[in-house]
């Protein structure tokens, strides 16, 4: 007998996306459109790719993907998006099977004005400090969605992710930087933290900047005695960090503030 699917007692024809459905088998990016494709696209499509070919995904020609992309974005005829755009993987219910295709789905909505300031719960789930999955955006954002929903109910912003050894991860959707002096520092590619787009192009443009980038393995304590710290995605742009578990962290300073309008400048905002 062939495998049947019920969905509020309605006997289903076939469930389109079948895998991304039952196991989060996917991948996503989301980004700013500002009435034209971001200025780092290309670098989002090449995530996407990778964690595809992680996951077994089949992986479309990436002039279609653009297109597709593109082309929902006008439908919507807005001037300011945030734009999400979803691999979705097909195949059998047998949990451990290879997908055998793959659907694009894109959404798009009116992006939501960024906040200036984010305060940051600790969470208290440690994440695993070798993990291969965090280094892909998949669509299994589960103990994201959980961390922020508790962040929130603590009366936070958003929550800090550190791994099993006391170190700084990530928060739920965005990388982490910290300043003191002339020296910025994030968390290591080699952590449990999705390496985001806009964290890597704050990492080129630091020496421009002004700072020297330091990437490795530190403890609360080094964000806690920072000079200022803020936060970065690909929607959200650059947000500071206006505390850290209860902690208020320094008023914004000028340097802050003219390193965010020179990266704003380059990804076009």
């Amino acid at each position: 007998m062939e495998e049947l699917f019920f969905l509020d007692g309605k006997m289903l024809e076939g469930v389109p996306a079948l895998r991304a459905l039952f196991y989060g088998e996917g991948v996503f990016e989301s980004f700013r459109w500002k009435g034209s494709p971001p200025v780092f696209l290309s670098m989002h499509l090449e995530r996407m790719r990778k964690g595809a070919d992680f996951l077994g995904i089949p992986f479309p020609p990436e002039s279609q993907v653009r297109l597709r992309i593109e082309d929902a974005a006008g439908a919507s005829h807005g001037g300011d998006l945030h734009v999400k755009a979803c691999l979705l993987a097909q195949g059998d219910a047998v949990y451990h099977s290879k997908p055998r295709a793959a659907s694009l789905l894109v959404s798009v909505r009116p992006r939501a004005q960024s906040p200036d300031a984010l305060s940051l719960w600790v969470c208290g789930e440690r994440r695993p400090p070798q993990n291969s999955l965090f280094s892909h955006k998949t669509l299994n954002y589960l103990e994201n969605i959980v961390a922020k929903r508790e962040a929130i109910e603590r009366g936070f912003d958003e929550a800090l992710f550190l791994d099993t050894n006391g170190r700084v991860a990530e928060t739920s959707c965005h990388n982490i930087f910290w300043a003191r002096g002339k020296r910025l520092f994030t968390p290591s590619s080699e952590c449990p933290v999705l390496p985001g787009v806009t964290r890597e192009i704050v990492l080129r443009s630091a020496s421009r900047l002004g700072y020297e980038p330091v990437c490795g393995n530190f403890p609360l304590e080094e964000l806690l005695s920072s000079d200022y710290a803020f936060l970065t995605n690909a929607v959200a742009g650059i947000v500071y960090v206006s505390g850290v578990g209860g902690d208020a962290m320094s008023s914004v300073p000028r340097s802050y503030e003219v390193m965010r309008e020179s990266l704003l400048s380059e990804f076009g905002w």
